[in-house]
């Protein structure tokens, strides 16, 4: 529809104009231009008109991409350049720390951000997923309401009532919404319910609706963009990864314990047979899916107690670890930014660090409960902590990563926390859970993320 068709009637428009005056004291004025313009309506004191502008006015914010979210990535082989030893905070220009604990000291325990909870909004219905968007500035909450917000962090931090800081709220899905992930130039969410996954265009102000979908053939756990931005992958309840083509919607399909398709029929499934498709080294549904901070590799949890890695070119699992958490399921699993390790969560209720290369644990992080909802267990932005929540008493835990010693508990949900997410550039954490809410932490007079580009 074309935008000068999308506004509201002449007379519908003068009658809130006129009840605003009538609101604001203006009685006599109010009636002037109710007698000029022919307003049949009776004049009522309403707000009505100044509430509307107010919400077109936040949901009015531009949404521009950052120069520094473009990948190194060379064209369609996915290739993508390995991190620097010494990469930047995005955010403050520092050396960001990286684990390794071949070189970290594990004596002593850090001391554990002091977060707090600054910001809070509330959907209908229990969250169902968080994410930040890969630079830091914006984050995302999906509920089983089927609606998806789109949070300004630094409106956030400002802990002003008038800053507004959910500056898109989504209505596209049916059913509740399972994952979400931002595209890596920050003007996409990808947003996951039952078997479909939607594209939405955040550039767009007034954008309410998809502008694409993908459609599975099973209910969908999980979603995660490439860091070229060029793929999607998705996790579901069948055995199998799928990879989609965001440009083409073409899915790939790696088969079990063989070679797939070659780049340039890699999208052309007609060459497999079905029972082949339908084959996967999994054993039962992905919980988890998400690629690595380079793309060269990607990881997946199954339900069927498995963690598995995989080259993101060939299709093959380079590394599998078997009852990764006590036979039971794993809910989320994800690899550190030097590719040397994996950090799981399952519902034997234990966090672990394992060795990618050996496959070896390393140690647990125990003293959270998790048993009932697919919670997270996430790397701080540093890596030097991690973040998990705690059924028994909705708390989210902090560990240190090198050491796994406890550090402290953040309380401020009042039900079982569902989803957590922790943000790129900084201390910053979001959570949502069975209690319809959204909480930001962060710790006090916390910088406001910048762009570089400016």
């Amino acid at each position: 529809m074309d935008s000068e068709n999308k506004q509201m009637r002449q007379e519908d428009v003068i009658a809130l104009i006129v009840s605003q005056l009538a609101e604001y004291g203006y009685s006599q004025l109010a009636q002037v231009v109710a007698d000029q313009t022919h307003t049949a309506a009776s004049i009522k004191p309403s707000s009505r008109l100044s509430e509307l502008l107010f919400v077109a006015q936040a949901e009015s914010e531009e949404i521009v991409p950052t120069d520094y979210t473009k990948t190194k990535a060379s064209g369609s082989n996915m290739d993508v350049d390995e991190h620097d030893e010494d990469d930047d905070d995005i955010e403050t220009g520092s050396k960001l720390s990286k684990l390794n604990l071949d070189m970290d000291p594990k004596e002593t325990s850090l001391n554990p951000p002091n977060l707090q909870s600054i910001y809070m909004t509330t959907h209908k219905d229990v969250v169902t997923c968080t994410t930040f968007s890969k630079d830091g500035r914006y984050a995302a909450s999906g509920s089983a309401d089927t609606s998806l917000k789109i949070l300004d962090v630094n409106k956030m931090k400002l802990m002003n009532d008038d800053a507004h800081p959910v500056i898109r709220t989504l209505y596209d899905h049916l059913t509740p919404v399972t994952d979400c992930d931002f595209h890596p130039n920050g003007l996409v969410l990808a947003a996951s319910d039952d078997t479909v996954v939607k594209l939405y265009d955040l550039s767009k102000a007034s954008v309410k609706r998809s502008f694409r979908y993908l459609q599975d053939s099973h209910p969908i756990n999980s979603v995660s963009f490439h860091p070229s931005g060029d793929f999607l992958l998705v996790g579901s309840e069948a055995e199998t990864v799928r990879i989609y083509d965001v440009k083409t919607l073409q899915c790939f399909t790696p088969k079990a314990f063989s070679t797939p398709p070659s780049h340039h029929n890699r999208h052309n499934n007609s060459a497999v047979e079905p029972a082949q498709q339908q084959q996967g080294p999994h054993r039962a549904g992905i919980n988890h899916i998400e690629y690595a901070p380079t793309g060269s590799v990607f990881i997946t949890a199954s339900q069927d107690g498995t963690i598995k890695v995989w080259d993101a070119i060939s299709g093959k699992v380079v590394r599998t670890i078997e009852n990764a958490h006590s036979g039971k399921g794993v809910t989320t699993a994800t690899i550190s930014k030097n590719g040397k390790y994996i950090l799981s969560g399952g519902w034997d209720s234990i966090g672990k660090l394992w060795d990618l290369g050996s496959g070896k644990m390393i140690h647990g992080f125990t003293g959270a409960v998790q048993k009932t909802e697919k919670q997270s267990t996430v790397f701080s932005y540093n890596e030097d902590f991690v973040f998990s929540s705690d059924e028994s008493n909705n708390t989210i835990v902090c560990w240190d990563s090198r050491t796994s010693t406890l550090l402290k508990r953040y309380s401020g949900h009042t039900s079982v926390i569902r989803s957590l997410s922790a943000s790129p550039t900084e201390n910053g954490v979001i959570s949502g859970g069975n209690d319809n809410r959204v909480r930001y932490w962060s710790t006090p007079n916390a910088k406001s993320t910048t762009d570089p580009s400016t």
